[in-house]
């Protein structure tokens, strides 16, 4: 079991992670430390003679006393080697040695056994992570030509490699600077290790059931029922037999490997079950308990289980399903659900039981089932990597109650669902992990501006749990619509009328209108019907509701469910009769199955959530345009801020106005006036009509905009203004002093007239920037009417934000207004984002007033605030 040690002067804990290897397996990668000696020469034993020459270039059976002390005593800038442990043995080295100001060269060592799982590509990762911290921004290596392996690992790397050759030894050179392509390949190689990692989990050839007999019966009653293909081995903790199943004594005593193991025994006694399972080979361990302390207690359990090469899920989970018929496994206590394409996915055991309830009662078919409890290890995103690789899910359905790295969930569900459709529990309310520890000061975006965020990238977000199963059953059975064009039938008049305010609700267009037939068709009329709509070329999905109160068979469902199975478009039927829901169906589940509901309001709103995520996936996702902007610019004003200030400040308005102008943003001039012949001639110079108002923040930002004097047009209207002012200041409780002249008022050119918007960004700790917008005043606000968005912003999503306003007619021309012009605010929008994706530092940023008019946009304001925080938001080395 690991201990705990003295962590040498300038050990940097922060480099230490939990790392996934090619092969889904779980490892500890830290920074090298001198009492590693002993785990260093345990290491080097064990690699054959041909690594050792393929290391040093010539024989090397062991290391001297002098080599293990050089190998292990680091000074962790000049000289850094992180190592690779799987419980206690080291199984990988990888090095630096800085031999230029910015150069360094790089070495590995990886055990024989443990070759072929990526351990020298994640090494290469985390050695170039450090090394851009500490200034080096080369690489160099020499190579033997038979080591293909390591020669491979720099050409698979991503980098812009140089090779060359040097008296028989390949020389390879290539700046550690991250690039495009070795992001991709890094985030390609994290992809297929989590989606392996999870595949492993849900496909165990041999499982242990281990905790009290009368328990461990059942979940052995449960996992036999569901047809598990492997073999299954009890292990009772009360010494009550387990009858049925092969049993041992425990987890030590059972004979062979293990893949996966269930257990349900308190916390405390977890960390001997974690060590006995990782000895007997397990790569999953599930608990079932919760209880303890909570999180703490999860992080005890999951740094223990990933220190010794073990994933685990739980405290507080309901388990792992899996339906596929070579597998069937059931590791939880609930019945096996219907076999099908739906993967769903949730965090506490409380939670679980609630949705496999729901699926059971609606008969929908699953692919999968991980309930996690609160997520310590494995998450939503190493699941949805496993769901995207998995041709039995179709649709995914997640019920989140956090989020651990939000950016990278994003980037995953943004590459999902251009393929399936995933279905989302309202992500606004789900907690948000500062998962790097190094976004401190920085707020939380709205629970709304999150759900638009995820829907941004393609994902239906509903706030109803009934909602995630209504859209799961109809993407699960039919196929997506090809428009928001509907037909409605029925035989209920006053139906067809509800029906129809809802599917506008919905976003439907009824196209043509509904189709009512007498209250006593019978199944072949109604049949027939929704027959003749599917060929309709005017419409692009069909709900048929069928009123039928004494009816005593299944004709009418039979009869849709014949239609369903062929149909070129989405069929749904509602059936309102009292016979209830039909018995469970042995077949499995799946497309060409009748979508079937009770209630036509709730499948017509779960139709038109299908019909906006068809159109959002069809859609041409548009383009990040490419800026005129200069970034060093913005950086080095930053970084010069951020040096005077460590802890971040609000930028003077000068300093604001640089900062947007190396973006392309110019904010309309305005000058301190501290007299008022001053501010004459100011207006002078300007050649009038400006305005005067008062630049102090407690005056600036006042709702009623009493200190803001408009069309000042010659020097006896700027001295009623400035008398004015100066009263105004003073009946607010602030003297003279307080505006004049530490925060004089300030003249400025008037803007055209137009229509007030406010752009807006803010820094997100767990998400990143957030790019709002909405009309300048206190009605938007209270209303709510604000768009978002998260960087990078394509043309089509700049064009979004501005049209999803309730009062985008408003900047469009309404009541005869002129309107005003759109692709300047849509310009704005771009440069704002693209400011604030480029500047993690800056905390918020918010252009008010910003006139809109036919002549562009017109900044008349800006405030701007810094944090410090890091460069990077995301890893640019994989960890768990």
């Amino acid at each position: 079991m690991p201990v705990s040690v003295v962590n040498p002067p300038g050990y940097p804990t922060e480099w230490e992670a939990d790392v996934l290897l090619a092969d889904g397996g779980v490892a500890r990668l830290r920074p090298i430390r001198p009492d590693d000696a002993e785990l260093l020469v345990d290491f080097y034993d064990r690699v054959s003679p041909e690594s050792k020459y393929l290391r040093f270039f010539a024989p090397y059976p062991r290391l001297s006393k002098k080599d293990v002390a050089r190998f292990t005593q680091v000074d962790y800038i000049d000289r850094v080697a992180f190592i690779l442990t799987l419980g206690e043995r080291m199984i990988g080295v990888g090095r630096y040695d800085r031999i230029e100001n910015d150069q360094a060269e790089v070495a590995f060592l990886v055990e024989d056994a443990h070759q072929g799982r990526g351990i020298a590509q994640l090494l290469l990762e985390h050695l170039a992570d450090a090394a851009r911290e500490r200034g080096i921004t080369e690489f160099v290596a020499e190579v033997l030509p038979q080591n293909r392996r390591m020669a491979q690992v720099f050409a698979d790397a991503g980098y812009r490699v140089h090779q060359g050759y040097d008296e028989g030894v390949l020389m390879v050179d290539f700046p550690i600077w991250p690039t495009d392509t070795s992001v991709g390949v890094m985030e390609r190689r994290e992809h297929r290790a989590e989606s392996r990692s999870i595949s492993r989990l849900l496909s165990p050839e041999r499982m242990v059931l281990l905790g009290p007999g009368a328990r461990v019966q059942d979940l052995a009653a449960a996992t036999v029922s569901g047809g598990f293909g492997g073999e299954v081995i009890a292990v009772s903790t009360d010494d009550c037999p387990v009858p049925g199943v092969p049993s041992a004594s425990s987890v030590a005593t059972v004979a062979g490997t293990i893949d996966l193991a269930v257990v349900s025994v308190p916390t405390s006694q977890l960390g001997a079950v974690v060590i006995d399972a990782a000895h007997k080979g397990v790569h999953g361990l599930v608990v079932l308990t919760g209880g303890g302390d909570g999180r703490g207690d999860n992080r005890t359990v999951v740094n223990l289980a990933r220190a010794y090469g073990v994933r685990a899920i739980g405290p507080d989970a309901l388990g792992l399903i899996n339906t596929d018929a070579g597998v069937r496994l059931n590791a939880s206590p609930a019945p096996m659900p219907r076999s099908g394409v739906v993967g769903l996915f949730c965090q506490s055991a409380a939670v679980g039981v609630s949705l496999l309830n729901y699926a059971n009662s609606q008969d929908l078919g699953l692919s999968s089932f991980l309930s996690t409890g609160d997520f310590a290890d494995v998450t939503g995103n190493d699941v949805l990597q496993y769901w995207e690789d998995d041709d039995r899910t179709a649709v995914c359905v997640l019920a989140l109650d956090s989020i651990g790295n939000p950016r990278k969930f994003s980037r995953i569900v943004r590459r999902l669902t251009r393929r399936k459709p995933v279905v989302v529990f309202s992500p606004g309310r789900a907690d948000r992990s500062d998962h790097h520890g190094v976004r401190g000061g920085l707020g939380h975006a709205p629970e709304a501006a999150v759900d638009a965020m995820f829907s941004q990238n393609g994902v239906i977000v509903v706030h109803r749990r009934q909602a995630l199963f209504d859209i799961a059953r109809i993407c699960a059975r039919q196929p997506l619509p090809g428009g928001r064009r509907v037909q409605l039938v029925t035989n209920s008049a006053t139906l067809a009328r509800q029906m129809a305010v809802t599917a506008a609700a919905a976003g439907l267009l009824l196209k043509p209108e509904p189709l009512i037939l007498p209250t006593d068709a019978d199944a072949n009329a109604l049949a027939g019907a929704a027959s003749r709509a599917l060929s309709d070329e005017r419409c692009d999905s069909v709900v048929c509701t069928a009123v039928s109160p004494y009816d005593r068979d299944d004709r009418v469902r039979d009869a849709l469910e014949d239609l369903a199975a062929h149909a070129g478009k989405p069929l749904i039927g509602v059936l309102l009769d009292f016979r209830g829901p039909p018995p469970a169906s042995a077949e499995p589940d799946g497309m060409g199955k009748l979508a079937a509901f009770d209630s036509p309001g709730d499948a017509i709103r779960a139709l038109g959530a299908v019909t906006e995520h068809a159109a959002w996936r069809s859609r041409d996702p548009g383009a990040v345009p490419l800026l005129d902007i200069d970034e060093a610019q913005g950086k080095r004003l930053v970084n010069r801020v951020l040096a005077q200030e460590p802890s971040g400040r609000a930028l003077t308005e000068d300093e604001a106005a640089q900062l947007l102008g190396a973006y392309g943003i110019e904010m309309v001039a305005q000058t301190a006036a501290h007299s008022l012949d001053e501010a004459i001639a100011i207006g002078d110079t300007l050649g009038w009509d400006v305005v005067l108002k008062a630049s102090s923040p407690a005056l600036r930002s006042r709702p009623d905009q009493a200190t803001v004097y408009r069309n000042i047009d010659n020097a006896e209207e700027m001295t009623d203004a400035w008398q004015d002012l100066t009263a105004v200041v003073s009946g607010l409780g602030f003297d003279s002093e307080q505006v004049v002249p530490a925060a004089a008022p300030v003249v400025q050119k008037m803007a055209p007239p137009g229509v007030a918007v406010v752009v807006a960004s803010g820094e997100d700790a767990a998400f990143g920037p957030v790019v709002s917008l909405g009309l300048d005043g206190l009605a938007s606000e209270l209303l709510g009417d604000v768009v978002h968005r998260v960087p990078p912003l394509t043309t089509v999503d700049a064009a979004q934000m501005v049209r999803s306003l309730k009062a985008a007619p408003l900047l469009f021309g309404s009541d005869g207004a002129p309107g005003v012009q759109v692709a300047a605010v849509e310009d704005l929008l771009h440069r704002v984002a693209q400011l604030s994706d480029d500047v993690p530092q800056l905390a918020s940023l918010a252009l008010r007033p910003c006139v809109a008019s036919l002549s562009g946009v017109a900044v008349l304001g800006a405030s701007v605030h810094l944090a410090p925080t890091g460069d990077q938001r995301d890893p640019m080395a994989r960890v768990l």
